[in-house]
């Protein structure tokens, strides 16, 4: 027994769902030149969406890493000025 599908399950997706998934399908496009040369294009332009998240997520990382090293930062500075605050404060 085949059952019919219907071949716009987008509009299944809550809006912002479906959005955010168009908005993907667009940045894949920039990689259009290599999944089209492959065998099976479907796998391949979701390979390419992979690789496109990826590379999102390392720029984040990289950015957290910076943003980290500023706050450790911070937080040691304000160590170091609550320590001389009390070495101050016993002087007196």
């Amino acid at each position: 027994m085949l059952l019919k599908t219907n071949k716009n399950w987008k509009k299944y997706l809550n809006i912002d769902d479906e959005a955010l998934l168009n908005k993907i399908i667009e940045d894949v496009a920039k990689y259009r030149s290599a999944y089209k040369t492959a065998e099976e294009v479907k796998i391949a332009q979701l390979w390419c969406a992979l690789l496109d998240m990826e590379k999102k997520i390392q720029r984040i990382d990289k950015r957290m890493k910076r943003i980290e090293i500023i706050f450790d930062a911070i937080a040691q500075r304000m160590e170091e000025e609550k320590s001389s605050l009390i070495k101050t404060l016993r002087e007196f």
